[in-house]
């Protein structure tokens, strides 16, 4: 069975494993006989994961600093269009064909408020 490699080990795990390298370290009788189990390659490897942590995590904050440019900037260009249509209706009346135009609802095209009669209880 393939084991799913997509999701990282978890802290507490690599906290253990952390804690197995440093007592490796201190084994000065520690020899491996295959060189991919060496502490030096474990230690090289740690500092592999050590620099994609904190690429990750500037790539998190990359993300979080466009998602907050990108929020800025689009109410920022709400406003202005909002406040474009105030402009329209301001400069050419409730009433005209460029209210229309731009999406709002003439002034003459809107529905009479009917009076509701209240209901004796």
């Amino acid at each position: 069975m393939v084991t799913q490699r997509t999701k990282p080990v978890p802290p507490d795990t690599l906290a253990a494993d952390h804690e197995t390298v440093k007592a490796l370290q201190s084994m000065v009788d520690y020899q491996p006989t295959n060189a991919d189990y060496s502490v030096p390659q474990l230690l090289q490897v740690q500092a592999s994961l050590t620099q994609a942590e904190l690429a990750e995590k500037a790539a998190e904050v990359a993300l979080q600093q466009a998602r907050n440019t990108r929020a800025e900037t689009s109410h920022f260009y709400h406003d202005l269009v909002v406040n474009s249509r105030t402009q329209v209706v301001a400069q050419f009346g409730p009433d005209s064909a460029a209210v229309a135009l731009i999406g709002l609802t003439r002034k003459s095209q809107r529905k009479r408020p009917v009076k509701r009669q209240t209901s004796p209880v």
